[in-house]
């Protein structure tokens, strides 16, 4: 069997199912940019923090299926900030104490944790300024990781970066944002500047595998360069 990679997250990241298309996480493309020595295993689910992630029994799930070798890739921090007892967490303790706990846990199982902070929400003020929605979320798990001594992957200054550069118009196109009869899932319309449309789920996976390709990790000589746009 070839390394896995597992991939512990919220619906930014997850598989969506095909009645919620175009809606896409970007975890879903993840595998299209991976040679076949990777299996990409996606866990991460719709609506989940790292508290409902644990508390479900889905980290205790994946870690069943942890091989020494593998790599996890956490994202947390959308549903974190919510409010309902069943998610909430605080950001420089409760969360930090739930991925301290995935690092652990990780790394017992010689598994490789990455820590990756929350993609950009597509806000933008009348002004045309993106405007930052995570709080300290982000912070916390960067200051963790530097504690912990794990790769932390800045994923919200990389996608804001990337929303900024196509700016509040063209960024649309990355998101839930479709007009009444477009797509027959949505006769109705929508406009969800959270969620990824396909376009915006390939658009992140290319920027988190640039990232990767830019720091030369291991995970790295895996990529399939032909599919990635540098």
């Amino acid at each position: 069997m070839g390394t896995q990679l597992f991939l512990a997250g919220d619906s930014t990241m997850a598989i969506v199912e095909s009645s919620r298309y175009p809606q896409m996480g970007w975890g879903q493309t993840l595998a299209d940019y991976f040679t076949d020595e990777i299996i990409v295993r996606n866990h991460a689910a719709s609506g989940r923090s790292t508290k409902s992630f644990i508390d479900e029994g889905r980290w205790d799930e994946m870690e069943r299926a942890f091989h020494p070798g593998d790599y996890v890739l956490i994202q947390f921090g959308h549903n974190d900030q919510k409010k309902d007892e069943e998610r909430a967490t605080q950001p420089f303790t409760s969360y930090q104490h739930n991925l301290h706990f995935f690092i652990q846990c990780a790394r017992s199982a010689g598994v490789i944790p990455i820590l990756l902070t929350s993609i950009a929400r597509r806000h933008f003020n009348e002004t045309g300024h993106l405007v930052e929605t995570h709080g300290d979320y982000p912070q916390a798990m960067k200051e963790l990781a530097v504690k912990e001594e794990v790769l932390c992957i800045d994923m919200l200054s990389i996608t804001s970066d990337a929303l900024r550069n196509q700016g509040d118009e063209a960024s649309k196109k990355w998101f839930m944002r479709l007009a009444a009869g477009e797509y027959n899932n949505y006769p109705d319309g929508i406009e969800d500047d959270t969620h990824l449309h396909e376009l915006g789920a390939r658009a992140h996976c290319q920027l988190f595998v640039q990232a990767l390709l830019k720091i030369n990790h291991p995970l790295a000589s895996y990529v399939k360069r032909s599919e990635v746009s540098l």
